[in-house]
């Protein structure tokens, strides 16, 4: 299940705007109050929609539709002392099982709550997930992860001990708090079972490959009962605990391991093929953050590879993410354009492309232009050897950069020995 495009109406700092979604990997990025966050709440509504019917057998336990709260409705200042609420509308499209959803919610300024009546065809499925929860279908994993993901805790272990049921791979799926130790809990005592009495181990396998395959340097996984911790096992034979290692690595492992637990939960009937045949649609706000960047690198085709048929939304402040994506899994809310794909282009020129005007980046720019003018003047029939000269005087601010003056003259090589 796949998000194909969303329309948002007077939702936070959004006034009217349309989106459309790479069915892998979309990056959104912007300056601060560009809305990427908004887009990922909008999201959530409209996943919440679905989950209305699945949880009304189980709302108890968390999975309610995500609410529209009341400072998410766009406000228009008349004057200093009359503020007006404007209609909310949220309206898009999902593809799932070669269908295409379409839906619409909205709220008028004097309802209390966004309306149902023109999003029949995401309750109806939800509905019939509901109906058919004892049967091996598979489920669509949702879940998205906000800032809050390493603080805020809202885990109650109480629910998932009593109800043990696949729908706990939706438990406060939607909710912008973390749920760091669901996973935690799951897979000490699942792990202990497994060990223990020679079960199958086939979903065990599948949640431990998906934290080797984010974390290379980790052999193997296993849960301490003495610590109390998660452990990884590194190249050189030794044991380290999870709380031990650095933010950016604790990040990605909680991301990892709460997706690859919901994707377990949610359809067990997959086997070992849980966490890879998984489908449905993840939210990351800044997927950058504590990362390196050396890991910020890669970290997308980290997630492509563990989770190969989930549909990624993210957001993220860093040149270094998106200097590893073309540029259709792209959304610049500033609405900048790129003439190539950003794997192609070096980070500076990312970071230009992202908003980023530092004096190294002021410095990249004139470059730019100055290489533009190179070429345009090489173009000419008959260009001058003093502007030539002019020219290469002034390429020579650019001396720390052997690469950029190599390809001008090698430019300058090819076009004046074709005159």
């Amino acid at each position: 299940m796949i998000i194909k495009t969303i329309h948002i109406e007077n939702f936070k700092g959004i006034e009217n705007k349309d989106f459309s979604f790479n069915d892998r990997f979309t990056v959104l990025i912007g300056n601060n109050g560009a809305g990427k966050t908004s887009i990922l709440d909008a999201i959530s509504i409209a996943i919440g929609t679905i989950l209305m019917k699945t949880g009304a057998s189980f709302g108890y336990r968390g999975e309610k539709s995500r609410p529209l709260f009341k400072d998410e409705i766009r406000k228009v200042i008349v004057s200093t002392d009359n503020i007006e609420y404007t209609d909310v509308l949220l309206s898009g499209s999902f593809f799932y099982e070669n269908q295409l959803l379409e839906w619409t919610r909205q709220q008028a300024t004097n309802a209390k709550n966004l309306s149902y009546k023109n999003a029949s065809e995401l309750t109806n499925l939800g509905d019939h997930f509901a109906k058919n929860i004892q049967q091996p279908i598979d489920l669509p994993l949702f879940v998205h992860h906000t800032t809050a993901r390493l603080w805020g805790y809202i885990y109650d272990k109480s629910k998932t001990q009593k109800i043990g049921s696949r729908l706990d791979g939706y438990y406060a799926c939607l909710d912008t708090r973390s749920i760091k130790d669901i996973f935690f809990y799951w897979f000490k005592t699942f792990e202990d079972s497994v060990l223990k009495f020679n079960k199958d181990k086939s979903l065990y396998n599948a949640f431990t490959q998906a934290i080797t395959s984010v974390v290379p340097e980790w052999t193997k996984i296993h849960f301490s009962w003495e610590v109390d911790d998660l452990m990884g096992q590194t190249k050189d034979g030794s044991w380290l605990p999870l709380r031990n290692l650095s933010d950016g690595y604790r990040s990605i492992i909680h991301l990892t391991a709460d997706i690859a637990y919901r994707a377990i939960k949610l359809n067990p009937h997959l086997g070992e093929r849980a966490v890879l045949d998984a489908k449905g649609i993840v939210m990351i706000d800044e997927v950058d953050m504590h990362l390196h960047p050396i890991w910020q690198r890669h970290v997308v085709a980290d997630l492509k590879r563990t989770f190969p048929n989930i549909q990624f939304i993210v957001t993220t402040h860093s040149p270094f993410i998106v200097q590893s994506l073309k540029a259709n899994e792209v959304i610049n809310l500033d609405e900048n354009t790129l003439s190539e794909d950003p794997d192609v282009l070096t980070i500076e020129d990312n970071a230009l492309y992202m908003g980023v005007s530092d004096e190294k980046s002021l410095k990249f720019e004139r470059k730019e232009k100055l290489a533009t003018e190179y070429l345009r003047l090489l173009d000419t029939s008959n260009p001058s050897a003093e502007a030539l000269a002019k020219l290469d005087e002034l390429l020579t601010e650019f001396s720390d950069d052997p690469v950029f003056l190599a390809k001008m003259k090698f430019e300058k090589m090819i076009k004046l020995g074709k005159q």
